[in-house]
């Protein structure tokens, strides 16, 4: 009889679980996919990158989302058997207030490992999966950009106008600008076309003039036809990984280089990653931003069992009692300031091991009081 009431317990848990985070992430996505159109319209990138990115970003979403409708999502479960008097079966049938508290606490610890895993193993590798899209992308959605008569600059180094524009192929009158540090070189024609082969971009341009210049000289040559390689131009999106893309293990053995500060170490490690400018190098300048990526992976999830504690305390008083629904929304209030403490807990982690201990015993601690409270007020009732 027990088995069952719990199954029906979590089986409503898991249903209200399952479609809040579904709701709440897909009006995130798509907010955030609205948000991303600047891919397109500024920065040049097609609809396959655009979609690629947005797409990698979902587990980043449910992640972000997972503890605050956890805990919604047991809160709300475990009033609507309150208020349905369901909570009296399980005192009909001899379960004790700790009993259910043990099997809220048990679901939170998978939850708690669920939450870990997304942090530290899946998030990281999308994000960084979805990085690797704007990187490898060619910007070729780039001749759609051009507008006539408008100074466009959305890649680096390069300045385009056009005073006349066909269609999205065939342009009159072009100019272009190509920096290179203290030299330049500017580009004026009659009549120009872009030509997509092999997946590289190319401007075939007619009838014009190119002025090369440097530091001491400067030549200005004349020709019919002359190819301008566009492919060859980086976007202005960012392509560096950041600290949140890098996998937890390469944070963990970078933190534990820079506090054994070995040198000769640290720079084997830096050669093994390479010369690779887009992938993150380990630095000492990085180490409080390294260690609160890693809180926030690896010490905030801690805050899930302790969110469980606080809703299990709904079912120490019953609807009948005084101020019920002061309780209520009190317990509420409690756990929504606790999920935002943690968040911004770990935005003040330091650069010394010791120092950021207390983010990861602070929510055992006040797991353990609360816990304590539940024992000794469930004996009383």
């Amino acid at each position: 009889m027990k088995k069952t009431i719990y199954k029906s317990f979590i089986y409503d848990f898991i249903k209200f679980f399952s479609l809040a985070l579904f709701s709440l992430s897909l009006i995130v996505w798509i907010i955030q996919a609205v948000n991303y159109l600047d891919f397109i319209s500024e920065d040049g990138h097609g609809f396959r990158v655009y979609f690629l990115y947005t797409l990698m970003n979902i587990p980043k979403i449910i992640s972000r989302l997972l503890m605050f409708v956890f805990f919604l999502s047991l809160f709300y479960s475990i009033i609507k058997m309150e208020d349905k008097n369901e909570l009296i079966i399980f005192w009909v049938n001899g379960i004790k207030k700790i009993e259910v508290k043990r099997v809220i606490i048990t679901i939170s610890l998978f939850f708690l490992i669920l939450q870990i895993i997304l942090n530290a193993l899946i998030t990281p590798r999308s994000q960084d999966m979805a990085r690797s899209f704007i990187r490898g992308s060619n910007i070729d959605f780039l001749p759609s950009l051009i507008k006539e008569k408008k100074f466009i600059d959305i890649v680096e180094g390069l300045t385009i106008f056009i005073e006349e524009k066909k269609d999205n192929e065939t342009f009159k009158n072009v100019f272009l600008k190509e920096n290179t540090g203290t030299a330049y070189q500017i580009i004026f024609a009659k009549s120009g076309k872009v030509k997509i082969e092999n997946n590289n971009i190319f401007m075939i341009l007619n009838n014009g003039k190119l002025i090369d210049k440097d530091d001491k000289n400067q030549k200005i040559i004349s020709f019919e036809e002359t190819v301008f390689n566009l492919s060859k131009y980086q976007t202005k999106s960012i392509t560096m990984q950041k600290i949140q893309e890098a996998e937890t293990l390469f944070l963990h053995k970078c933190i534990t280089l820079l506090n054994q500060n070995n040198k000769i170490l640290l720079k084997e490690f830096n050669d093994e990653i390479g010369h690779n400018n887009n992938r993150l190098h380990c630095n000492s300048a990085m180490t409080k931003r390294m260690y609160e990526e890693l809180l926030k992976r690896l010490a905030y999830p801690f805050y899930i069992p302790l969110l469980a504690m606080i809703a299990a305390l709904i079912i120490l008083k019953s609807k009948e009692s005084k101020n019920n629904n002061f309780y209520r929304i009190s317990l509420f209030f409690i756990g929504f300031t606790i999920i935002v403490f943690g968040e911004i807990a770990v935005r003040y982690a330091s650069s010394n091991l010791t120092s950021n201990f207390k983010f990861f015993i602070t929510p055992i601690i006040l797991f353990l009081t609360f816990n304590y409270l539940f024992n000794i007020k469930s004996q009383k009732n």
